[in-house]
């Protein structure tokens, strides 16, 4: 678990910036398969897009936990690794990657897989940075992830464009990114996930950045020219509304601040546009956000245009809980008046509604089935201490704080399904269009 500790401390820091906008409104195995397969009466509404969930869960002795589950819900397998079981720098090179750690080769062996036998087209998303700013973690001789030891300047940004050894970072990743494409077999490949977080909080490196993942993505394109190859971005710091390094200068409109973000996203060469975002707090901020985002990436480019990762929390998040005697539950995080299964669904709906009047091509829910049991993660403070939920949480919160038990606690909750396998509101609006024959 320390692995799986080290991944979430690092990784959950992707989404930092909506629990910033969230602490805003004061108050970012198992399982079960009951529904019919995919089908497309001739008669029935089509849709342009695939729609695709990931198998990610925790448990307290493992992190991830791909579970394979409920796979005639979706007709795409997003498989988003991020950075989560380390780069191993250290044993790839120009010549490929050699004497790889057991334990962490059987593990990418495991999900390879399994995902094929999914018979779904594979969607893989890796990362070579942690917390979006330094080069990844790399992996220990045992297999589990490593600490943090790229050198990073005082922002904690690791110096793409002055640091000697950026070119032999490259070269490995390179080799690492070939080594899991041919395991994997995936047919869309992300090789960045969030590529533009740093552009605004490490912006000293932007460029150096930009060109870097650009000669990866064009190594990976001449190696497999049949995959699909693009990075992903992230919408609110698009909008520069994230916090306050990824603000517009010069007192322009979230919405003028998008349009050069996007012009300046579409320069890097990709095969397609994609975008992760988690609204939640948008709908509850003042100005509104926009309504008209997905068709202003339509009206910009014909690339096929991606949501890669998106999701809508359905359960209540405090800022922080007691672990200890005298403690007390902090201020509301996410009020259930935002945090519900009413709101989630009709976020989804709304969401799939755009993707076919614009005609998306693909859209990525995060979650399948909760990791977490909603009714004890409504509590605070955890009611059931010997739990796998508040066994978890603790772990999480022993490996990182109040913000690392906090970030686990907003995306656990985030599925179609419960954590008992049952079904939300979501799940039907979500069946709904599945249920539509494809017609892109």
């Amino acid at each position: 678990m320390a692995q799986g500790m080290a991944s979430w401390r690092h990784g959950a820091r992707r989404a930092m910036s909506m629990v910033l906008l969230l602490l805003g409104l004061g108050g970012c195995g198992g399982g079960s398969s009951g529904a019919a397969p995919v089908t497309g009466g001739t008669s029935a509404p089509t849709r342009s897009f695939l729609m695709g969930a990931s198998p990610f869960f925790a448990t307290p002795t493992r992190f991830p936990d791909m579970r394979m589950e409920d796979m005639t819900d979706r007709d795409l397998l997003s498989l988003h690794l991020d950075d989560f079981w380390g780069v191993p720098w250290d044993y790839c090179s120009a010549q490929g990657c050699r004497n790889l750690p057991g334990e962490w080769v059987r593990q990418w062996q495991d999900l390879a897989r399994t995902a094929q036998a999914s018979g779904k087209p594979l969607y893989l998303a890796l990362s070579p940075l942690s917390g979006r700013k330094t080069l990844s973690a790399g992996v220990l001789p045992n297999g589990s992830r490593g600490s943090e030891w790229a050198p990073v300047d005082a922002s904690g940004c690791y110096a793409f464009g002055t640091d000697p050894q950026a070119q032999a970072y490259k070269t490995a990743y390179i080799a690492y990114a070939k080594y899991v494409i041919d395991l994997v077999g995936p047919r869309y490949l992300s090789p960045a996930v969030e590529m533009n977080i740093p552009f605004t909080s490490c912006a000293n490196h932007k460029a150096a950045w930009v060109a870097w993942y650009g000669d990866v993505a064009q190594a990976i394109k001449d190696a497999y020219p049949n995959l699909v190859v693009f990075p992903t971005f992230q919408l609110d710091h698009m909008y520069g509304v994230a916090d306050a390094t990824s603000q517009c200068a010069g007192g322009i409109t979230p919405e003028q601040c998008f349009d050069i973000r996007l012009a300046e996203a579409l320069a890097i060469p990709a095969d397609r546009m994609a975008i992760s975002t988690y609204p939640a707090a948008w709908k509850y901020l003042r100005p509104a956000p926009p309504t008209d985002t997905w068709a202003r990436i339509r009206q910009a480019t014909g690339r096929g245009i991606w949501v890669s990762e998106t999701g809508w929390p359905a359960v209540p998040v405090f800022s922080r809980y007691p672990h200890g005697s005298g403690e007390v539950c902090g201020p509301i995080l996410l009020p259930d008046r935002i945090a519900n299964e009413a709101e989630q669904a009709a976020y989804l709906g709304g969401l799939l509604e755009q993707a076919q009047a614009q005609r998306l091509e693909a859209v990525v829910w995060w979650l399948n089935r909760d990791y977490l049991d909603g009714q004890v993660a409504a509590t605070c403070p955890c009611p059931q201490a010997n739990s796998d939920t508040c066994t978890l949480l603790h772990t999480m919160y022993t490996a990182g704080g109040d913000v690392t038990e906090t970030l686990t606690r907003v995306f656990g909750n985030m599925a179609l399904r419960r954590y008992d396998g049952s079904a939300r509101a979501a799940h039907a609006v979500w069946r709904e269009w599945v249920g539509r024959g494809r017609a892109p």
